[in-house]
């Protein structure tokens, strides 16, 4: 399968060399999924718990 890729140069503004930047579309197939399941569930639970931010 191939898989399309795009190449997108620009340059750098803090060092000022040219950099390559490579994108890969199967990425895009990730946005709005929810990765890591159980990891979010946890967090959630976790986040209930606490009464108040620490400071």
């Amino acid at each position: 399968m191939y898989v399309m890729k795009k190449a997108v140069k620009i340059e750098d503004v803090v060092f000022g060399k040219k950099v390559t930047i490579i994108i890969d579309e199967q990425l895009n197939k990730l946005k709005g999924k929810v990765l890591a399941p159980r990891k979010l569930a946890q967090a959630n639970k976790s986040l209930r718990k606490i009464t108040s931010l620490p400071k």
